[in-house]
């Protein structure tokens, strides 16, 4: 009976420190891999801050195609990531990728755009270019507004995130005509 008991508990522990051993591993795993990628983007943030520190009439085009790339990709992450807790059925899981996964990413993006827009107050001036930086910064409301719905059931609240996305849209592709990048303009909508 003693030998039953010492074989099983062996068995036991060995198979906890396997799984042990497999946890620390994807552990350092996963403190590793983002390491480049985080720096990755540090540096593309940073010369995408220089690279539009001073706009002129040169660089101005491709700063519209650039905010107005980056709109387009956060509403597509809103939209993907909306749908797919939707069809898990989880709301508190939205909400905390919300909370944790694209504010955050949401909110520097944001301030590169506010810190662009401030050293270019005078040139911006009386320009619709303007109106990007705060087209992006209203991807907050439409971002709150999908976590309302979803977490509330409230369609009012999807319904008025979807409607500002048109709008914005809309804004943003009229900005793209009028510096001929009429190929960059994407119909994104919520649904």
């Amino acid at each position: 009976m003693t030998f039953d008991f010492l074989s099983a508990n062996f068995f036991l522990l060995a198979r906890e420190s396997k799984q042990s051993f497999r946890s620390l591993l994807w552990l350092l795993v996963a403190m590793l891999v983002p390491l480049p990628s985080v720096q990755a983007n540090e540096e593309n943030e940073e010369s995408f801050v220089t690279e539009f520190s001073m706009l002129t009439e040169d660089n101005l085009p491709q700063y519209v195609s650039r905010i107005s790339h980056r709109y387009y990709e956060q509403v597509e992450m809103l939209g993907r990531y909306f749908q797919l807790y939707q069809q898990k059925r989880d709301p508190r899981g939205f909400n905390v990728w919300h909370l944790r996964g694209f504010s955050p990413k949401f909110n520097a993006l944001n301030d590169e755009n506010q810190l662009i827009a401030k050293a270019n107050e005078a040139f911006l001036s009386d320009r619709p270019e303007t109106a990007l930086t705060t087209i992006f910064a209203e991807l907050r409301d439409v971002s709150v507004n999908l976590m309302v719905a979803f977490r509330d059931n409230d369609p009012e609240a999807f319904k008025l995130a979807n409607a500002k996305v048109k709008e914005h849209n809309e804004q943003i592709a009229t900005l793209l005509r009028a510096h001929n990048l009429d190929k960059e303009i994407r119909d994104i909508s919520l649904n």
